[in-house]
C-alpha cells in the first residue's frame, strides 16, 4: 500500500513540472515540493541531462532505481 502510494505521488510530481527540464530544476522542485526522501533520492540518481517530456523522466527513474 505504502508503495503504490509512493508511486501516485512520483506519477503526479512528474506531470506536473514544465518540461523540457534539468535534472537540477527536477531537484529543485523536489525539495519545494517536499515529496519526500525516497524520491528525492531517486531523483537524485538520474543522468545529469534534459528531460524533454514526462514519460522521458519516468523511464529514466524507472531505470535508475
Amino acid at each position: 500500500m505504502q508503495e503504490m502510494r509512493a508511486s501516485e505521488v512520483a506519477s503526479q510530481f512528474v506531470e506536473g513540472l514544465d518540461y523540457p527540464i534539468s535534472k537540477d530544476a527536477i531537484i529543485a522542485a523536489a525539495r519545494e515540493g517536499a515529496v519526500g526522501p525516497t524520491l528525492e533520492e531517486a531523483l537524485k540518481k538520474l543522468p545529469d541531462r534534459e528531460y524533454s517530456e514526462p514519460e522521458d523522466l519516468t523511464q529514466a527513474l524507472n531505470a535508475a532505481s
